[in-house]
């Protein structure tokens, strides 16, 4: 009797790829429907990945200048999976930062150490994620009672005694 070479079923099956590219699909047209449910300014094409990386180049600020020339004063870029709202104008700066500062200082806050105590709900004094009474507070706390000029003196007096 004869031992047959049996080759063992390494590759993935045909369901298994089928449901592969069935999710990958699905995943892509949800991930267009919600991009285009923001009203976002024009921008240049992105890669899925990497995003507009590849157009910024070694002078970023160059190629700022150029998408500005073409999409306007006003773009939304990608970067890496980041989206960016880029304004490259004096009037679009100050629309940014001036006008609508409130509804648009929504940043990347980096997972920091947060304090245990249950008073504080989980914020340290540095990393607060939202601008609420609570935030103002720590800040008015830390201004007038850690860094005020009166009490960094005072530290100052101490530390050369």
């Amino acid at each position: 009797m004869a031992s047959a070479n049996v080759v063992p079923d390494t590759y993935p099956s045909f369901p298994t790829l089928f449901l592969l590219a069935i999710l990958s699909l699905l995943s892509l047209v949800l991930k267009h429907k919600s991009s285009k449910l923001l009203a976002l300014p024009p921008g240049p094409k992105s890669w899925p990945i990497i995003g507009n990386v590849l157009q910024m180049g070694n002078k970023p600020h160059i190629s700022l200048t150029k998408l500005a020339q073409t999409y306007g004063p006003l773009m939304s870029l990608r970067l890496g999976t980041r989206l960016v709202v880029v304004g490259s104008s004096r009037n679009a700066a100050t629309e940014i930062l001036k006008t609508h500062d409130r509804e648009l200082s929504g940043r990347c806050v980096p997972h920091a150490s947060f304090a245990k105590d249950p008073k504080l709900n989980g914020d340290t004094v540095a990393w607060t994620f939202k601008c609420t009474d609570r935030r103002k507070y720590f800040r008015s706390l830390m201004k007038n009672e850690l860094f005020s000029s009166k009490v960094i003196d005072g530290k100052v007096k101490y530390k050369r005694k």
